[in-house]
C-alpha cells in the first residue's frame, strides 16, 4: 500500500487537492515573479498595489479581505511597501476606524510600469492552459459558494 506522502509528491490529485493547489500557486507565483523581475516588484507587491488602487480609499482590513490575507500578514506586507515608499498610511479625518492605505506617486508609477509585464504573462498562461483555466475558475466558484459536499 503506497503512503499518502508518496502519492502527494507524485501529483496524484485524488490524494491531496491542497498539495496540488499549493504547487500550482507556487509555480504561478514563480512565473509572475519572473515577469515582474525588471520592475523590482514581486507578485504579492503587484497584487497589493493593484488592490489598493482598485479600493482607494481603503483600510488594511479591506486590503486583507480582498487579497485573502489575514490582517497581520497584510499589515506586515503593507509595511514593506511603506518602506519602499510605494504606499502610505493616512489617518481618517474623523480619527476613527484605523488608517487609510493609499498609493504614493511612486506606487502608481510602479504599478503602471508593472502592469504590461503582468498582463503579458497572464495572456501567455491563459493561452497555454486554454479551457483548463476556465475550469479552475469554476472550481474556485464552487468552493467559495460551498457547493461541494462535505464529509
Amino acid at each position: 500500500m503506497p503512503s499518502v506522502s508518496s502519492s502527494v509528491h507524485q501529483g496524484d490529485p485524488d490524494t491531496c487537492l491542497f498539495a496540488l493547489a499549493a504547487r500550482l500557486a507556487h509555480r504561478l507565483g514563480e512565473m509572475y515573479d519572473e515577469a515582474l523581475l525588471s520592475t523590482g516588484l514581486r507578485t504579492r507587491d503587484f497584487l497589493l498595489l493593484n488592490t489598493i488602487s482598485d479600493l482607494t480609499p481603503c483600510t488594511i482590513e479591506q486590503v486583507a479581505h480582498a487579497t485573502n490575507l489575514d490582517p497581520d500578514s497584510a499589515s506586515e506586507a503593507l509595511d514593506e511597501l511603506v518602506e519602499c515608499k510605494l504606499i502610505e498610511f493616512e489617518r481618517r479625518s474623523n480619527g476613527f476606524g484605523g488608517r487609510q492605505v493609499a498609493l504614493t506617486n511612486s506606487g502608481r508609477i510602479a504599478l503602471y510600469e508593472a502592469y504590461p509585464r503582468w498582463s503579458q504573462m497572464q495572456r501567455a498562461i491563459l493561452a497555454s492552459l486554454g479551457d483548463d483555466a476556465r475550469r479552475l475558475g469554476a472550481v474556485e466558484r464552487r468552493l467559495l459558494e460551498g457547493t461541494t459536499s462535505r464529509p
